[in-house]
């Protein structure tokens, strides 16, 4: 009985990360302190985690992927995110692109257009995207990080806290409704508020993969992003509890 029910509630939370105990308690008919018993015991076998709002399946709660996984996942997505975001990209203005696989996305529709930009990226991969362009591109300053291609450290920091860009379009791994977007370490949710900070314009780029997961640090709330860029995959319940916070594009 105890592991049938430990069962319903793995699948009952791979379907909705906002689940109540109370509400388990109902559908399975049982006391709201057995229900706490079962999460506890899960969470001890390493099936789920509990948060302050959400109950998440093991495999929500994110770490680092290297490149070379990120790059195969979502395509489709990614570039009709890329194609979206190119609509606040102006003639002239300068951009910063957060690392990661849809950002060079964008960067691979910047090399057909017909007008020059200045691109600012933490990104080694984006900026040897851009090498053959006809775009100004300066690459942030740091430490390189390994399998991903991203650029951190004191160095990076110093910079983003010097410059100025008409919009910034910033990434995540992991983002919930209630609880806000996060990333995998302290020190690159620094990076991402201070890029969003540099922009007079900051627009969060992910696709629906990355909804209802967490990672170790917050960034920031939907609230803080002029809007949100993702693809079309997104429920209507979810699309209209995000433009409550920001705008859907």
């Amino acid at each position: 009985m105890k592991s049938k029910r430990q069962q319903y509630i793995v699948n009952r939370v791979a379907g909705d990360s906002n689940v109540t105990i109370e509400l388990l308690a109902n559908e399975l008919n049982v006391s709201e302190m057995t229900v706490r018993r079962d999460l506890k015991a899960l969470e001890e076998k390493g099936q789920i985690i509990r948060t302050s709002h959400s109950i998440l399946l093991k495999d929500s709660f994110l770490n680092e992927v290297p490149f070379v996984k990120k790059q195969l996942v979502n395509i489709e997505e990614k570039r009709l995110i890329a194609k979206k975001a190119m609509q606040f990209i102006k003639p002239d203005e300068t951009i910063l692109l957060d690392a990661g696989t849809t950002t060079l996305e964008i960067c691979k529709m910047l090399k057909t257009v017909d007008y020059t930009v200045r691109i600012v990226t933490n990104d080694i991969k984006a900026a040897a995207e851009l090498i053959d362009s006809r775009h100004e591109v300066i690459i942030l300053g740091g430490t390189v990080q390994q399998n991903v291609g991203s650029m951190y450290g004191s160095q990076t920091i110093d910079m983003l806290n010097n410059i100025k860009v008409n919009v910034s379009f910033v990434g995540t791994q992991a983002m919930t409704i209630s609880e806000g977007i996060f990333a995998p370490t302290i020190e690159k949710a620094k990076v991402k508020r201070l890029m969003m900070k540099c922009g007079q314009s900051a627009y969060l780029v992910v696709d629906s993969s990355k909804l209802n997961h967490t990672a170790f640090s917050k960034i920031c709330d939907l609230k803080d992003f002029t809007g949100m860029i993702t693809d079309d995959s997104m429920s209507q319940k979810d699309l209209e509890q995000i433009a409550e916070q920001t705008s859907v594009i």
